[in-house]
């Protein structure tokens, strides 16, 4: 098989193969057997965390398929919340089914998807990320999560039932250690096959998305000089903010969301979801990018810059929007983004008492037109979670996310490492496991990426790292990748 050196600090398969499972059984008898001939074993879902941290380099890699794609919905139940009441609805979800059509997957369509099939009855996700190709599993074992304060992916979990190392099948629920630690493990401690869940009635989301300049933004001042971004995302039930701080643009795009239950339906459309306007959009991408090459950039760079980024936030521009919730609240999801506009980022979750620091480090950071780059930087929030290795374990986050085109000459990791060296010292501040992580042993700033840091920031990481030992006493999940992470 050929190798590749991956961008992240690990080799991988160049063209993996994907071994279909389809019942726990199969599962159980792959880890079983890679145990036995001490192979690694790793499973892909939708491959959006970096190749790296998914396929081993010598080794086994699962697809999910049969029944640990599908939705079995097992009940609808009333059940009092003080002097009110509320329906819900009970259903376990294989660790394989995507949460809405995966493009790259020519098996998967909107009808058989997680999202499609409990919307039918009625109810919902109450947060989802901007796009939703991804596995159930992959999404809640890298911690990812949703633009919101207010919910939570995890909110509404009841059990994840996964085998472990040693060949047996687990069932973590709510109140235990194994749940705690589980819930967030990079696939580190077996394999997720089933994911139990207790959702909300949910119907429509609503609301808009325009454009400002900075200083009338939410991330602008406040009457006193301090940003208003922590009060935006403590007021707003889903929100998210596309900052373009480059100096001839400094625009902010706003998409804000809220849920209601009446309306006709208006679908959101993204400024760049036809195939022309990705297009055009991929030009200025590149002569943006042609320019940012310069050691030193002039004032008439700087302006054509500004001349083909700012159509595409457009202040006189209004989007507003009403439609089914797993269709608005994916705001990303017609975006071309695995394939033309394909983009690559680390994301960074900081503590939400800290917003002002993040703008004040990121309005100093962006008087160097090379850390703008060519495209804007993403800022939302995300609610706390009870598992261990989450971002926003325990607290609420902001979280910074620095995009960068796949298709960009130059160093993706010198351009995020503009970021990470000034946020990383800031107390609390956590990293995405499924996006670019730094080098270990890499110097950020004050702050050295690595097992000592990592314990710093999560405080149950060493119980997490002897509950690992324990699923899986022979590192049968454990790549190159993760190994240099958590076992230098």
């Amino acid at each position: 098989m050929e190798m590749k050196v991956d961008s992240d600090f690990a080799c991988c398969p160049d063209t993996p193969t994907l071994t279909p499972v389809m019942t726990v059984d199969e599962v159980i008898q792959a880890v079983l057997k890679a145990k036995k001939e001490k192979k690694t074993l790793r499973v892909a879902g939708a491959q959006h965390s970096s190749r790296a941290a998914i396929f081993p380099e010598d080794g086994v890699t699962l697809q999910l398929m049969g029944d640990l794609r599908k939705v079995e919905i097992q009940r609808t139940q009333w059940e009092s919340e003080g002097i009110h009441f509320k329906k819900w609805l009970y259903c376990r979800i294989g660790a394989g089914c995507y949460l809405g059509k995966d493009p790259m997957d020519p098996t998967s369509t909107l009808e058989n998807s997680a999202c499609y099939q409990v919307a039918f009855h009625g109810f919902g996700f109450p947060a989802l990320g901007g796009i939703i190709y991804q596995s159930v599993g992959g999404f809640i074992s890298t911690g990812s999560a949703g633009g919101s304060l207010k919910h939570s992916f995890s909110d509404v979990i009841r059990e994840i039932e996964f085998v472990d190392g040693n060949g047996k099948l687990q069932v973590a629920k709510p109140g235990t250690d194994l749940w705690a630690a589980v819930g967030v493990s990079m696939g580190l401690f077996g394999v997720i096959t089933h994911v139990s869940f207790r959702l909300p009635k949910m119907d429509l989301v609503e609301g808009s998305e325009k454009q400002f300049t900075f200083a009338d933004s939410m991330l602008g001042p406040d009457k006193d000089g301090k940003s208003k971004l922590k009060e935006s995302l403590e007021n707003h039930e889903y929100l998210r903010v596309n900052w373009f701080p480059q100096e001839k643009v400094r625009r902010v795009q706003q998409w804000v969301g809220e849920t209601t239950s009446n309306g006709e339906i208006i679908p959101y459309k993204s400024t760049v979801s036809t195939i022309l306007a990705a297009g055009m959009a991929a030009i200025a991408l590149a002569i943006c990018n042609c320019l940012l090459q310069k050691k030193h950039l002039t004032e008439t760079d700087c302006r054509i810059i500004g001349t083909f980024l700012k159509p595409f936030v457009d202040l006189e521009e209004v989007k507003l929007f009403r439609d089914k919730w797993f269709k608005a609240l994916p705001m990303d999801n017609e975006i071309h983004t695995d394939t033309i506009l394909k983009i690559d980022f680390t994301e960074i979750w900081i503590p939400i008492d800290q917003c002002q620091t993040v703008m004040d480090k990121l309005q100093d950071l962006f008087n160097n037109q090379k850390a703008c780059g060519n495209l804007p930087t993403e800022i939302y929030g995300a609610k706390e979670s009870p598992f261990w290795l989450s971002m926003s374990y325990n607290q609420k986050m902001v979280r910074v996310d620095p995009y960068w085109w796949h298709y960009n000459k130059g160093d993706k990791r010198q351009f995020f490492s503009y970021f990470w060296d000034v946020l990383l010292d800031i107390p609390g501040t956590r990293l995405h496991w499924g996006k670019y992580l730094p080098h270990p042993n890499q110097v950020c700033g004050k702050s050295t990426f690595n097992l000592a840091y990592l314990k710093g920031v999560y405080p149950k990481m060493a119980h997490w790292l002897k509950m690992r030992e324990k699923m899986d006493p022979d590192q049968v999940f454990v790549t190159k990748y993760w190994r240099d992470i958590f076992f230098p």
